[in-house]
């Protein structure tokens, strides 16, 4: 009872320190009712789903990609244009609705239901539990969402800001009224959590005890709640941290064992531990009953005050031991290989609290995951580290310092100096030498290295050596491609290859194919990567990135120096779409994706292949984050749609492409697509509005085929006679496409009987060919004028 009166004291204490923001209501003010309308979005039970409102649009977003939904369908009324786009890992429905009607969203046995709420109260079909209030714990926050879907992180679609998307895969009645704290805020949603990021720092994860924000930074923002005790703390957690007394470090001999008592298997555990031993330290702590605790005092008193003392007493020893021996079994199967059983690291508990974030950062790079949120965490954690004793010290900190060195920010990586004077540590403190350009130490530290006693240390240092002369361009990217193929070959060597240097060298290799201009196999070895400790997912994603954006924009690729192996037959335009598609899905979903898939929407436009494009630039329009950036992705999907004939698809897309700080070239080149689109959709008085003022080449040319389409032949001579006589010359051979431009001017003389004309081109020509046809078409046109005087 007093613990849980604590937590409630902690929680308002959180709460009062936000800024409240509006409830939905309030925050997109009242509306006139709207006449009833309803969506039904077809998830299964496994999908998970978050709604929330972003500028004009009401967005849905799924966990799952489900392209099924591509031709989503609504009635006639306010839902019958829902735009949908499929990404690789989620569906994005969207909405445009300006007034912001009241609207529902509830849980079917078919799916999600949307519709207009007439009743005036917007939500879902339940309201939200008290176990999805927030709460605030040492550096984080805690929402106890048991059902949530895979965290997603998107632009926001009106204004590019950076959300955290926790979706529900139940009913929760979302977040009716949103909070502002420092460097993020909670958005209202209907479902699922949204929060805004303002600062990069702001991270979210899923956990088993639901999602948790944090800051992730080696200064991160307040987040949560500063630990706090009302009793005093034991002197080891004072001098070190909670995670000395969990651990053993405690005192001689591991534990926090009492003189009066034997060693539990707790307290055996912790020695085994702290000797170094994290597999012995298992076995004894999988022979421990959970409800087992110390052992506590038999004496007994008559006084009540003190047998409620002694009862309290045991109960804090028993949740603290409990607390322990969680920790340590998550921190022992770390150590011994077993990740599967180290979740608890990354959990709600242990892995933002001060003491134990360490160990999270420890998990994430053991388990391959982010390798900026794991170095950050490792290099805030080192000197922590540090002061472990040194059996268990051995076992984690030369390779955090490894991959600190490897995958670390400058910031991370200058926490690690100075580094101890250690044999374990020297593979790291070349990688740093090389990091700080120079690159002769680093050389010949790792050349001394390559000749190591560990097979391990030896082949990563092999691998370390022929990535830093090809970055020093000592090597051609070929001559490095062969070179990472002999370290994989791993002839003459007394040991096989571990797992671990092989993934560095294979990535290694990849990225040598790439600079040497062979991008299938480079595909083809990173196919055999797998996200891990030596490859982290989002550097596997990068290397993909590379090489893709390589096919898509051949000119960014450095080729190989002469000397190199001969570069492979030029690949057809069929042979990079097929590869960009094959391997996309390896690339994360975000800005540096968008620009890869706008590259590649323009591959697909000119190879006709029209439906793919406008998925590709559809995606790249919602990952963008760059409001310009994202109109030219929009301004790209209408054109793509208006060659499909998806005239729905287009307008909504030119919709979204207005921004009043476009560049000019790009304004222009909307405002010729939403021309465009006006002819067909049977408007051309609008789109002459549109283009009445423009004089350029384009702008001409697009009036003048408006002005045909419309018989208005006098107006097709006049500005397609401006044209001409801009772009034809008056004497020399003429191209292909000014031959064509003087055949389509005099055709539309000719059907203006605009006699004038057609003798001012004769003339103009002067004997000069149009093309057999054309010339022939032309005469007949000459000999249809009507004499005006004798000298015709």
């Amino acid at each position: 009872m007093m613990r849980r009166a604590a937590a409630c004291l902690v929680l308002m204490q959180g709460v009062a320190a936000q800024t409240v923001l509006p409830p939905l209501r309030a925050a997109y003010g009242a509306v006139p009712p709207s006449p009833h309308a309803s969506l039904l979005l077809p998830f299964d039970a496994r999908t998970a789903v978050a709604a929330f409102w972003s500028g004009p649009d009401f967005v849905v977003v799924a966990d799952q990609p489900l392209p099924a939904l591509s031709h989503l369908s609504g009635d006639h009324g306010l839902f019958s244009s829902p735009d949908v786009t499929v990404l690789e890992r989620a569906t994005v429905i969207r909405l445009y609705l300006p007034a912001h009607p009241q609207l529902s969203f509830s849980r079917q046995s078919d799916g999600w239901i949307l519709q207009t709420d007439v009743s005036g109260h917007a939500g879902s079909s339940s309201a939200p539990s008290a176990g999805s209030m927030p709460i605030f714990m040492p550096g984080a926050v805690l929402f106890p969402q048991k059902q949530a879907g895979r965290v997603l992180m998107l632009p926001d679609p009106a204004s590019g800001q950076r959300l955290l998307i926790a979706p529900s895969l139940g009913v929760t009645g979302g977040v009716p009224q949103g909070r502002r704290a420092e460097g993020y805020s909670i958005r209202p949603s209907l479902e699922g959590l949204v929060i805004a990021a303002d600062s990069p720092q702001i991270a979210l994860r899923g956990t088993a005890e639901g999602v948790v924000l944090d800051a992730v930074a080696l200064d991160p923002l307040p987040v949560g709640e500063k630990e706090a005790s009302s009793a005093p703390a034991p002197a080891s957690v004072a001098a070190h941290g909670a995670d000395w007394v969990w651990l053993g470090f405690g005192s001689v001999g591991g534990g926090q064992k009492a003189s009066s008592r034997q060693p539990s298997r707790l307290d055996s555990a912790q020695t085994a531990f702290a000797a170094g031993q994290p597999w012995q330290a298992l076995r004894v702590l999988d022979r421990t009953p959970a409800s087992e605790a110390p052992a506590t005092s038999t004496s007994t008193s008559t006084s009540t005050s003190t047998s409620t003392s002694t009862s309290t007493s045991t109960a804090t020893r028993n949740d603290t031991a409990q607390i322990a021996g969680t920790f340590l079994h998550a921190a022992a199967s770390l150590l011994a290989g077993h990740t599967g059983q180290a979740q608890d690291l990354n959990g709600a508990r242990f892995g933002d609290a001060p003491a134990t974030r360490v160990w999270r950062g420890l998990y994430l790079m053991q388990t391959g995951q982010n390798s900026q949120t794991a170095s950050t965490l490792l290099a805030a954690g080192f000197a922590q580290m540090q002061a472990y004793p040194a059996a268990v010290r051995a076992l984690m900190v030369p390779q955090a310092a490894t991959y600190v060195a490897r995958f670390g920010d400058a910031a991370s990586a200058a926490l690690l100096d100075p580094l101890p004077d250690e044999s374990a540590y020297d593979l790291a403190r070349a990688l740093l030498q090389a990091r700080a350009g120079q690159a002769e130490t680093a050389r010949v530290a790792l050349e001394n290295l390559t000749a190591s006693s560990s097979a391990q240390t030896a082949a990563y240092a092999r691998a370390a050596l022929v990535g830093l002369m090809l970055e020093k361009d000592m090597i051609s990217p070929a001559t490095a491609a062969e070179a990472y193929g002999k370290l994989l070959e791993n002839e003459g060597q007394p040991a096989a290859l571990p797992s671990g240097p092989k993934a560095t060298i294979r990535l290694g290799q990849a990225h040598a194919f790439a600079l040497a201009e062979q991008p299938q196999a480079a595909l083809a070895v990173l196919d055999k990567v797998l996200a891990g400790p030596d490859v982290p997912e989002d550097v596997l994603s990068s290397a993909y990135l590379a090489i893709l954006r390589g096919l898509v924009f051949p000119e960014t690729v450095r080729g190989a120096p002469a000397g190199g192996a001969a570069l492979a037959a030029p690949l057809s335009a069929a042979e990079r779409i097929g590869l960009i598609a094959a391997h996309l899905p390896h690339v994360e979903d975000g800005p540096a994706k968008a620009k890869l898939l706008a590259g590649y929407g323009r591959l697909l436009l000119a190879g006709g292949r029209l439906d793919a494009a406008v998925a590709a630039f559809g995606q790249a329009a919602l990952l963008q984050d760059n409001p310009v950036a994202k109109a030219d992705a929009e301004d790209l999907l209408a054109q793509a749609a208006l060659q499909a004939h998806r005239l729905d698809v287009a307008q909504r897309a030119l919709d979204r492409a207005r921004h009043p700080g476009l560049p000019e070239d790009l304004a222009t080149q909307c405002a010729y697509d939403a021309a465009r689109l006006a002819v067909a959709l049977g408007d051309p008085d609008k789109a002459l509005s549109l283009l009445e003022r423009d004089e350029t080449d384009a702008g001409l040319e697009l009036r003048g085929q408006v002005y045909e389409a419309q018989k208005r032949w006098p107006e097709a001579v006049l500005v397609l006679g401006r044209l001409a006589a801009r772009s034809v010359p008056e004497d020399g051979v003429l191209t292909e496409p000014q031959q064509a431009l003087v055949s389509r001017l005099a055709t539309d003389a000719a059907a203006a009987q605009d006699s004038a004309t057609l003798l001012r081109l004769k003339g103009w020509l002067a004997g000069r060919t149009l093309g057999a046809e054309r010339d022939e078409r032309f005469a007949m046109q000459i000999r249809s004028i009507k004499p005006l005087s004798p000298a015709h």
